[in-house]
């Protein structure tokens, strides 16, 4: 099995955060608490990644972190897989 690290965006929503993979599509979820979206976030890569990976898709290139522009309410995290 591989090891991935990609960035993902963690937005603060009246409650709880929303976060997507910007280099991921469809790989997106969220989190009632900042914690319980850290956890989500690894379980919905892990998940796409699998598909990628038993479908023979090819996995895309991670984004550098510090090239990922956010608003006052996004931050970005690592997460991996």
């Amino acid at each position: 099995m591989n090891k991935y690290i990609y960035p993902a965006i963690f937005k603060k929503e009246e409650t709880g955060y929303s976060v997507f993979f910007p280099d991921i599509d469809g790989c997106y979820t969220c989190g009632d608490s900042l914690a319980d979206a850290m956890d989500m976030a690894e379980d919905v890569l892990s998940l796409v990644l699998y598909t990628y990976e038993t479908d023979g898709k090819a996995i895309p290139t991670p984004s550098d972190c510090a090239t990922i522009q956010t608003d006052k309410q996004s931050f970005v995290q690592k997460t991996n897989y």
